[in-house]
Order: structure tokens, then C-alpha cells, then sequence
């Protein structure tokens, strides 16, 4: 995660020849499973910062289609939200699938800076 967060902050400061090679560290090896589609996720943002619409749109198709999850214990999706209990008995709704907001966004405003795309602004729009 250490690399992402590193390549992001480079993306934030537009320099995103030297983001997109920590990006595409932090994907997961092969192998290692990828059940909430971060791998797409990390080809979608790399997709964003070379300008690469048409690589970004199966980015997102691929993310869109991940199925949610199952098994004992893990959160329901209901209506495209996982829906998590909080402390104290709330629940707070997240799409699923995860970063699929920023994924939308980064689609949204493709020819803007990687700091607007990424913007919370985005995701109220």
C-alpha cells in the first residue's frame, strides 16, 4: 500500500510519469487473490494518468463486474451497496464494487487533473 499511496501523491502533483510505475507496484502478484477487483482499480487509474480512455473503459467493465462477496461473516450487498454494520448498531452503505466511485470518476473527468478527478467533488456530482 506504501507504494500507492507514494504513486498517488505523485499523481497529485501531476507527475504522472513517476506515479505510474509505483501504481503499478502495488497491484496484487499473481496468484494472490482479488476479491474486491483492486487490480482493475490500479489499471484504471494507471489508464487515467496515460490518457488511455479506451483502457480505462475496460478497466471499469472489468471492476463492474465483480461479483460481490460471499461466505459466512462477510457484509450483504443490497441494491449495489455492501451494506456494513458499525459500532453501535448503524449501518453505512458502500458500493460495490469498492472504488468503483473513483473509477466513475476518474471516467467523468478524464481530461482534467488526477486531483479533481479524485476529488470527494466528483462523487456528490
Amino acid at each position: 500500500m506504501l507504494y500507492w499511496h507514494e504513486g498517488q501523491m505523485r499523481a497529485n502533483a501531476g507527475r504522472y510519469e513517476e506515479a505510474i510505475p509505483l501504481l503499478d507496484h502495488a497491484r496484487k502478484p499473481p496468484g494472490m487473490p482479488d476479491k474486491a477487483g483492486w487490480n482493475p482499480y490500479v489499471d484504471a487509474t494507471i489508464a487515467f494518468l496515460r490518457r488511455d480512455r479506451a483502457a480505462l473503459e475496460r478497466a471499469h467493465a472489468t471492476l463492474a463486474a465483480y461479483p460481490p462477496p460471499t461466505g459466512e461473516g462477510v457484509p450483504e450487498v443490497k441494491d449495489g451497496y455492501l451494506v456494513l454494520d458499525m459500532n453501535g448498531g448503524e449501518q453505512r452503505r458502500v458500493r460495490w464494487p469498492l472504488n468503483i466511485e473513483v473509477v466513475e470518476c476518474l471516467e467523468k473527468s478524464f481530461d482534467k487533473p488526477y486531483t479533481e478527478a479524485y476529488g470527494n467533488d466528483c462523487k456528490t456530482k
